[in-house]
């Protein structure tokens, strides 16, 4: 197209293809993003040194670095509350299940499966946390050979890819529920830490004056055989930043702890010092086809 001006540059560019017709789901993102983008520049005046430094920001935020080894794309759009826009846009059906929630950019796939009760993590400092629950369905009943992936950061905050001093899949661990869907486990209390700062986001927060505390929490990931997989965080009633997470993520899945200390709670948990207990229940939406299975044998069982 010749002759382009401020009036026609953003069509242009949207009509620069086939329309959607080879990939119309693309067509209709890059439309919209194309719109929108242009109408940002056009707010705020971008200037080429403003959309240079924009480049240079991207491309730093791409990079691996021991902090964080995935990059900070992941991280940006989670501080941007990007992503849980996202997870609330598509949590909207679940009725009783429990609520997803972020990944986060700290996950690894394919972690050792452990034996139910044991220990996630070695970490002498911190305060012991046995946790524990049910998973359920959402008509209350157990739900057996649950696979529950558990990851957290250590009482200092950091995970274990990020500290060469943690062996190597600390906290981290896989546990399958038996047949009454209980699950237990024994980890360290998590505490509330800063993001990975040392990079480009950690920069743009400190020049908004917002900060970088991510309120305690743990990460967990669920699948079952006819339900839909569950990602979701719990987080510890009382953390100073509970209410200004800065992921955006805090929703309803906030626990209490109780603290143990009385010689006899000890002996009776193998503890050798004060610890910590709380219950949480997951709970998991069935499938589509696995809900047409139950409300299906419901209408026969009613005839």
């Amino acid at each position: 197209m010749q002759n382009i001006t401020l009036d026609n540059i953003t069509q242009a560019v949207i009509n620069h293809g086939d329309g959607g017709k080879s990939h119309p789901r693309l067509y209709e993102i890059y439309r919209s993003l194309v719109t929108h983008l242009h109408a940002f520049v056009r707010e705020v005046n971008l200037t080429e040194q403003e959309l240079q430094m924009g480049r240079g920001f991207l491309n730093r935020a791409s990079h691996h670095t021991q902090e964080i080894p995935n990059g900070e794309i992941h991280m940006l759009t989670d501080l941007l509350g990007i992503s849980e826009l996202v997870e609330l846009l598509h949590d909207t059906e679940r009725g009783t299940a429990t609520e997803s929630n972020l990944e986060g950019p700290m996950y690894i796939p394919d972690v050792p499966e452990r034996q139910m009760g044991n220990c996630l993590g070695v970490d002498h400092e911190g305060d012991p946390l046995l946790l524990s629950g049910c998973v359920l369905d959402v008509n209350g009943q157990p739900i057996p050979n649950t696979l529950i992936e558990v990851w957290q950061s250590n009482s200092q905050g950091l995970y274990d890819i990020q500290d060469s001093s943690q062996p190597q899949g600390n906290f981290r661990g896989c546990f399958r529920t038996q047949a009454d869907g209980k699950y237990e486990l024994e980890t360290v209390v998590p505490q509330g830490y800063n993001i990975p700062a040392s990079g480009p986001c950690g920069e743009v927060l400190r020049l908004l004056g917002r900060h970088t505390w991510r309120a305690a929490h743990i990460h967990f990931q669920l699948s079952a055989a006819g339900y839909s997989s569950l990602i979701t965080q719990i987080f510890i009633d009382g953390d100073a930043h509970i209410d200004s997470d800065t992921t955006f993520s805090v929703k309803s899945a906030i626990v209490k702890l109780q603290k143990h200390e009385r010689p006899e709670e000890l002996f009776a948990h193998n503890q050798n010092k004060p610890f910590y207990t709380t219950e949480f229940n997951f709970v998991l939406q069935p499938t589509v086809c696995e809900a047409s299975r139950v409300e299906h044998l419901a209408l026969i069982t009613s005839q």
